[in-house]
Order: structure tokens, then C-alpha cells, then sequence
């Protein structure tokens, strides 16, 4: 696994190498996707703010790099609580002021002349992750076990709760690579299963009696839900809509494109620097650019994968895999949106969609991982019950036949001196 060991940059040089020039691509193609906002007069401040979020998060990342990953296990049971905190402080303005508790998504602080804001969503996404790798990797002796299961899927099911009334997608994200992550790590695969089938039937069921009851259907985002599954089963390819707009972006683009900021359909997308990124990316780069971006997530994904491989503790390869596995999952939802495959979902595309905290998090996360790539071949701290039992073996072992070696260096120097 190459690693660069300069004094700046260290850790896998892959890893570096596609983060870089995916934070590249976000930088151009966002200016180019903001044309619906050039006269509107918010278009530079915007952009301006863009390009600040990605320098703050290129030194998050640096800084994340730096720090022993291992440390991050002492606080997570406490970054949860307050991430789950934060998920919940939204619902409570929004009843106070009166509001919707569905649209309650952004927590807004105030700093003077500028606001900011983010979806406490986002950083509870990631806490979770690198809580259950966390949980698992702290009791691969009893794995198997009922009590395990339930101190891993508890929590889960509470952050996928609370963050459900708000925001489905993120949800669904959350609760499948969380879900993928203990069925590799070896949770027991007959409660996974059982618990599987029980929430995709009471969400089926949920989701029906929405669709046929419109008091149900105003809980949380369950309206918001069926009326996007509905437009995207029932789309009308002539009716002036999101989707058209990003599918009339990926058409007119082609093999070669149109040319960098010369897109068309960025004036029509609301969302064409955010959600539907990546059909701008399509629309003025062609197949070729969109190749090249699904390559670099290809390989990004992959070297995560290999940093896991060789990562010698638990913690350190549940934390990779994890994170790995819920960019794939978010690239392929981005992806699958832009070109009609599935309906509207929200999700950004990592690291070149416009969005700060969104950004923020996800690269103080693989700064994280570039710092597991740097210490692949070390030792970790968090063991499981049987390499505990191990340890201790081998050191009780060591400490025998030093023992041995020096009584019997004891017995040769008394026979010598008899001599």
C-alpha cells in the first residue's frame, strides 16, 4: 500500500491523491452548476462561502490525520449522546415557534453578520458508524451473543427514530450500512435477519397506510415520501419538473459535453449545485468526465477497503469499512438520482456537492482513515476478549522462558565459579 511520508501529507497516498481532485472537480463544477443564482444576486457569496468550506475542510482533514484515530474511542459514547441531543434540539424550536417538526432539519447560530448552520443529521450519521465499529470491535469474544446485539442495534434504532420525522433518506442510510457493517463483523445473522424483516414490513405497511390516509401521510416526511416514489414511478417526461430538467442534462451532454460552464440546464435546476451535481457534471464533461468521477470513487472506495485489509485491530477495520460503505452507498444514491434511476433523495455527492458541514464531516472522517492508513502495521489498543486472552498468554509465555533463561544462566555462572 503506497504511503507518502512526507512532513505535510501522510497515510495513503491514494486516498490523498482522489481526495484532492475530487475537491478540484467540486470547486469547478459548482461554479459552473450555480448559474440559476448569477441574477439573483446571491451567486458569489455563495461561491465564496463554497470555497471557504473547502479549504476549512481540507485542514480538518489534515488536522484529523494527525491524531491517533485510537483516542476517538474514549468520547464516543458521549459524542453520541450529544449528537442524538442535537437531532432532537430542532424538534423542539420548530413546536415552540409553532412549526412543522418534518422540516426541522438545520440547527442556525448566529455569528454576527454571517449564520451558521447545519444538519446535526450529518454528524450523527458518522458517530453512529464509528460507534457500532466501536461496540463490535470491543466484543468479538461474544459476538454472537443476544446482549451484543442488542447494545449495538439499540442505539441505532434510536438515532434512525429520531433523525426519521426529519429526514428518510439519511435514515435509510444510516440504518443499511450500519446493518452491512455488523453482518461483516459477525453479529448474529438470525436476529440482523429478524430485525431486517420486521422494520421492512412495518415500514411497508407504514407507507401504505400513508398513501391510502392523508392524516397518516402528514407524520414526518411520510407525504414528502410517497410523492416522490409516486413522480418517480408515474414520471411525466413532458411535465417541467426536477428530474426532466437533470435527465434533459445528462441527453444533451453526450460523449465529450458541452465544455466547462457552458451547462444549459444549471439555470433550470434548483439544485444543480447540490443534489443534481452530478448531472451538470455529465451535461458539461460528457461520458468522459462522468466516467473519470465514478473512477475516483471507485478507487478512493477501494483504497479504504485496503487500508481496512490492513488494519491489525478490530476498531481500526470496522471504522474504514464503515465509512467506506456509506460513501458507496451515497455516491450510488447521488449518482441513481441524477440520471432517474431512483427518486429525489436529498443526498449530496461526497466531496463535490455545494454544502459545508456536509463536507466538513465527511472529510474530518476520512481524515480519520488516512490516519489508520498511517498506522496500518502497528499494534491497537481496543483487543477483543480473545486476543486479550492471547496477549496475556504469550506475554505470561515470554515472561516463563525469560525467567527460565536467567535461572538457567544463574545455574552455568554457580558451576563455573565451582570450577
Amino acid at each position: 500500500m503506497a504511503r507518502i511520508k512526507g512532513k505535510i501529507l501522510r497515510g495513503d497516498a491514494g486516498i490523498w491523491t482522489f481526495y484532492i481532485a475530487l475537491i478540484f472537480i467540486s470547486a469547478v463544477e459548482v461554479l459552473s452548476a450555480m448559474g440559476k443564482l448569477i441574477g439573483q444576486g446571491s451567486y458569489w457569496p455563495l461561491f465564496i462561502r463554497h470555497y471557504a468550506w473547502l479549504a476549512i475542510g481540507f485542514a480538518a482533514c489534515w488536522i484529523f490525520h494527525t491524531i491517533d484515530y485510537r483516542k476517538i474511542t474514549r468520547y464516543l459514547k458521549l459524542l453520541l449522546i450529544v449528537s442524538i441531543v442535537l437531532v432532537i434540539l430542532p424538534y423542539f424550536v420548530a413546536l415552540i415557534n409553532h412549526q412543522s417538526i418534518s422540516v426541522a432539519r438545520w440547527i442556525r447560530i448566529p455569528m454576527g453578520f454571517l449564520t451558521f448552520q447545519f444538519q446535526p443529521s450529518e454528524i450523527t450519521k458518522y458517530i453512529t458508524i464509528f460507534y457500532i465499529a466501536c461496540g463490535m470491535a470491543s466484543n468479538q469474544d461474544k459476538i454472537k451473543s443476544k446482549e451484543v446485539f442488542w447494545s449495538l442495534m439499540l442505539p441505532l434504532l434510536l438515532v434512525c427514530g429520531l433523525i426519521f420525522i426529519s429526514n428518510f433518506s439519511t435514515t435509510i442510510l444510516i440504518f443499511v450500512t450500519c446493518f452491512i457493517l455488523m453482518w461483516l463483523g459477525g453479529v448474529n445473522g438470525k436476529y440482523l435477519t429478524l430485525t431486517a424483516v420486521v422494520l421492512v414490513a412495518g415500514l411497508a405497511l407504514l407507507l401504505l397506510i400513508a398513501y391510502v390516509n392523508s392524516d397518516v401521510a402528514g407524520f414526518g416526511r411520510l407525504g414528502t415520501v410517497i410523492s416522490r416514489l409516486s413522480g418517480r414511478m408515474d414520471n411525466d417526461f413532458t411535465e417541467i419538473n426536477q428530474i426532466n430538467q437533470a435527465l434533459i442534462a445528462v441527453s444533451t451532454g453526450g460523449l465529450a459535453g458541452s465544455g466547462i460552464g457552458q451547462s444549459v440546464q444549471s439555470r433550470f435546476l434548483e439544485e444543480g449545485h447540490n443534489d443534481f451535481i452530478f448531472s451538470i457534471i455529465l451535461e458539461e464533461g460528457g461520458l468522459w468526465l462522468g466516467g473519470f468521477v465514478i473512477l475516483f470513487y471507485i478507487v478512493l472506495i477501494y483504497r479504504m477497503f485496503m487500508v481496512a485489509r490492513r488494519t491489525q485491530g478490530y476498531f481500526g477495520l470496522f471504522a474504514c469499512l464503515g465509512f467506506a460503505i456509506v460513501m458507496a452507498l451515497q455516491t450510488l444514491i447521488n449518482m441513481g438520482v441524477a440520471v432517474g434511476l431512483l427518486p429525489v433523495t436529498g443526498q449530496t455527492l461526497p466531496f463535490i456537492s455545494y454544502g459545508g458541514t456536509s463536507f466538513l464531516f465527511a472529510s474530518i472522517c476520512l481524515g480519520i482513515v488516512l490516519n489508520i492508513s498511517r498506522t496500518a502495521d502497528t499494534s491497537e489498543v481496543i483487543y477483543s476478549g480473545e486476543e486479550k486472552l492471547q496477549a496475556a498468554q504469550e506475554q505470561t509465555s515470554d515472561d516463563s522462558k525469560q525467567a527460565s533463561d536467567e535461572e538457567q544462566s544463574t545455574d552455568e555462572d554457580d558451576l563455573s565459579k565451582d570450577k
